[in-house]
Order: structure tokens, then sequence, then C-alpha cells
């Protein structure tokens, strides 16, 4: 392919403006406005990444001791429950030695089922 700048009807190339060459030398007792409003910007900046940062970092922090937190509540809990299972089988245990017969409502169900005209449909 041709690697030719693109001369449409003879106009030149498109170039960029070139800013006027500045007149004061490297030593300048005056900073360029807008080098010093760049430099107060990135201060600004860098500031704020900073605390960013900084907030990042205990929010690490917190959610670290709040995961450590579940996990031992996970396991009081699983603790409590395996008590809890424990508990119930040897009442199980208990009552299936007794035979159960002297009311009849450990056979039966836990609740009582309504049926006919009170049942909602």
């Amino acid at each position: 392919m041709d690697d030719r700048p693109n001369n449409r009807q003879g106009q030149p190339p498109h170039t960029r403006p070139e800013s006027p060459p500045s007149t004061a030398g490297p030593a300048s007792p005056t900073p360029d406005p807008v080098l010093e409003r760049l430099d107060r910007l990135s201060d600004l900046l860098m500031r704020r990444i900073d605390r960013l940062e900084e907030r990042v970092r205990s929010l690490e922090q917190d959610n670290g001791e709040i995961i450590n937190l579940l996990i031992a509540v996970k396991a009081g809990l699983e603790e409590a429950s395996g008590d809890l299972i424990a508990q119930l089988e040897e009442a199980d245990d208990g009552t299936g030695q007794d035979d159960g017969s002297e009311d009849g409502s450990e056979d039966g169900p836990l609740f009582e089922v309504p049926c006919g005209p009170t049942m909602l449909h």
C-alpha cells in the first residue's frame, strides 16, 4: 500500500498548529501557570489516592474481622445444633424404651391436622 500522505485535490496534509516558541529561557523566574496547575492537581490527586488506599486497607481489615466473627458464629451454631440433635436422640431413645402406650400421644403426629368443615381450601 502507498505510504504517502493523502493530498486530495492538491491540499496539504492536516498538521497540528505549533505553539509559538517561548521567549523565556530555561531559567524562567515565572513558572508556567498551566504547569503550576498541573502540579497542584497532581498533588491533590495523589493525596486522594492515598486516602482511598487507606480506606481500602481499613475496609479489608474490617471485612477480615467480620469473616472471622461469622466463622466463629457458624462454629458455635454447629456445636449447639449438634448438642440439640444429641439431646433429641437421647429423648427419642428414652421414649422408645417406655413403649409409649400411656396416652398414645408419642406415636401420633405432633400437631393435629384440621379436617372437615374447618379445613381451609
